[in-house]
């Protein structure tokens, strides 16, 4: 009934499979490290390799909800204050809200932690509206760094989606196509600052075609672009193709530009309309003039795989330093570390030329430690307002500990992720927001 086969086949079988194995196995290696997924046969691999952790993720995205995290602060429910003060400003918190039991956002006071106003996107008018967003799980979709207007309406992104508008009321007001990422900032005249993706047809270099271009986009309050600039194109032109294709092997992401401030104000060594950019893959902050082209200042350094970069007067810079060493790409083999156990703050002083990062003390016995994204504010008082964005924290200190701490807990043991959210102070509220009709 059952047909023998022959031993000499059995062998030949095992060690064709064996050496196939090895092959692959060497192919793939090889892709990574020499940075070569963007031809078509490392595409094909690479995507072959993926099989089983997309086989793996489907079965976990029934079981798991990816905006929730295991809670490390048990002993913080909502907010926290170790010390005595008068805390009345607002959180623009973006998180996990139970009640609707996906993404939202809430104005959030933090005298009474009263929740004045809760923005939520209907998903699925979303999805018969923006076919981008068709296959989105509820379980997933984040709404990353709320900008908020002054008429109520909100702006933000998925992720590497298109942008979408909500007014006061949580109606879809304007969807824009394209690869948004990070932050969302307003210049001088109202005009959004978003990193967003650029075609390679529209770069002069063909070098380019190799790899996602991030590029400064910059749009009307109503959705239009204005201007869009490829990273590279600016870098390239301004004399740092070293910088950007002759540090190690060329990734698909060699930029990751993760922040766009306009200054506000012109100072001895800014214009107003300058942008502050972090080019986070490349540990690298620039000063960046649009209407010439020109990198006005740039530095590597020491911060590391920054996440976020602010104006703090007419001299000074602050870098949220994730101080990360990225080596999922090397022959390391090891998971992301901090170099250091925490973040840090790190201050730029172009009068002296000079780095400080004086809310060490800070920032290292509260163990703040997010390995990827992460946003900080220096506060007009001077004090430090972080989003520990991994861990589900936020916190507020000064140069010597921590003020306060909060947490948007869900039950006993489970927090929500954070999606960028924004310290708004009194001044600032009671200046742009308290006429708004809630």
């Amino acid at each position: 009934m059952y047909k023998k086969i022959s031993l000499w086949l059995v062998l030949l079988f095992a060690w064709i499979t064996i050496g196939f194995t090895v092959l692959f196995g060497w192919a793939v290696f090889h892709i990574c490290y020499e940075g070569t997924s963007h031809t078509m046969c490392g595409k094909i691999i690479i995507s072959i390799a993926k099989f089983p952790s997309l086989v793996r993720d489907s079965f976990i995205v029934f079981k798991r909800n990816q905006l929730l995290i295991v809670d490390d602060f048990i002993n913080v429910k909502d907010i926290r204050i170790k010390h005595n003060i008068s805390e009345d400003g607002y959180l623009l918190l973006s998180s996990y809200d139970k009640k609707y039991k996906q993404s939202a956002v809430n104005l959030l006071r933090l005298s009474d932690s009263k929740i004045l106003h809760t923005w939520i996107i209907n998903l699925d008018q979303l999805k018969k509206r923006d076919e981008n967003l068709k296959r989105i799980d509820k379980n997933e979709f984040r709404m990353f760094h709320p900008l908020l207007s002054e008429d109520g309406a909100i702006v933000f992104h998925n992720g590497n989606s298109d942008l979408i508008s909500l007014d006061v009321h949580s109606n879809i007001v304007w969807i824009l196509k394209g690869v948004f990422h990070h932050s969302l900032e307003l210049d001088k005249d109202g005009n959004i600052w978003v990193p967003t993706r650029i075609d390679s047809s529209m770069v002069k270099a063909s070098v380019l075609k190799m790899f996602d271009d991030d590029a400064l986009g910059k749009l009307t309050p109503k959705g239009k672009f204005i201007f869009r600039k490829s990273i590279s194109e600016i870098l390239i032109e301004n004399g740092y193709i070293g910088l950007l294709l002759g540090v190690g092997p060329l990734t698909s992401d060699p930029i990751h530009l993760n922040d766009i401030q306009p200054a506000l104000t012109t100072t001895k060594y800014w214009e107003k309309g300058d942008l502050l950019l972090s080019l986070r893959n490349l540990s690298t902050v620039m000063l960046y003039r649009p209407s010439t082209n020109k990198i006005i200042w740039l530095k590597i350094g020491p911060w590391l795989n920054q996440h976020d970069v602010d104006f703090i007067d007419s001299t000074r810079i602050g870098i949220f330093g994730n101080d990360v060493v990225r080596s999922f790409q090397s022959n390391i083999f090891k998971p992301d570390f901090l170099i250091n156990g925490h973040n840090e703050e790190y201050i730029y002083d172009f009068a002296n030329n000079k780095i400080s990062t004086p809310y060490t003390d800070f920032l290292s016995t509260s163990n703040v430690g997010t390995i990827t994204e992460g946003r900080s504010d220096i506060l007009e008082n001077g004090d430090l307002f972080v989003e520990e964005t991994n861990r589900g924290r936020l916190l507020r200190g000064n140069k010597e500990h921590e003020i306060w701490s909060y947490v948007d807990r869900v039950d006993e043991k489970t927090i929500s992720l954070l999606s960028w959210s924004r310290y708004i102070s009194k001044k600032e509220f009671d200046a742009k927001y308290s006429k708004i009709k809630f």
